[in-house]
């Protein structure tokens, strides 16, 4: 997953927003359980980290719960990213093609994340203090597979409350297996969206190939 979702219906987010910039996450709180809404950095950075060197916007589902970097967080700090869509670039040869991907019935969703507090970087870091996130990701579905072989897990509604609920291993795998949305729409889109400065809403628009 290279270029961002667009947030208009939930945030004041734009149209093509790369990681290491502010989105729209809510996560529930270890200390008082209670569920926020409010801005993340994309881009996960430990609380230990002192710089951005290590700072991986995606984390794989197969192994997330077993990886040193990711396994506090998966067992304890979750949390979902607002989304419309998403950009994926698919490879024909030499040629890349963006496309934008959204469950089948269109409409603001989540992905499935993981957060952690930049609680080390220099403070005049933006992300200093603040909350940052990875979005999980797992094996594509079948109405696009042909465009991407990864795709970032897309969760509904009850889907995205239990992600946020659950405390067992088991059962926020079952979460991410089963319930991710099941059908998706795809179009392709002008190779301008690779240029983040190209933030308008002609950057979503149909092209012809």
């Amino acid at each position: 997953m290279d270029a961002v979702v667009s947030e208009k219906t939930l945030g004041d987010s734009g149209y093509n927003q790369p990681p290491g910039t502010f989105q729209l996450c809510a996560l529930k709180s270890p200390d008082t359980g209670e569920v926020k809404l409010g801005p993340a950095w994309w881009g996960f950075i430990p609380n230990w980290a002192t710089d951005t060197k290590l700072a991986p916007i995606n984390a794989r589902s197969e192994t997330v719960a077993d990886k040193k970097l990711f396994a506090k967080s998966f067992a304890h700090q979750r949390c979902l990213v607002a989304a419309d869509w998403w950009y994926e670039w698919q490879r024909d040869g030499d040629r890349k093609q963006p496309f934008a991907i959204r469950p089948e019935k269109g409409g603001p969703f989540f992905f499935a994340g993981l957060w952690s507090k930049a609680a080390r970087l220099p403070a005049d870091h933006p992300a200093a203090g603040q909350v940052t996130y990875a979005i999980l990701t797992g094996e594509p579905n079948d109405d696009i597979a042909h465009i991407h072989n990864r795709q970032p897990q897309a969760l509904t509604f009850d889907a995205a409350r239990a992600w946020l609920h659950h405390s067992s291993n088991q059962h926020l795998h079952e979460i991410l297996a089963d319930g991710r949305y099941q059908a998706y729409e795809s179009w392709p889109v002008p190779t301008r969206v690779g240029n983040p400065s190209n933030d308008d809403l002609a950057v979503i628009e149909r092209v012809n190939l």
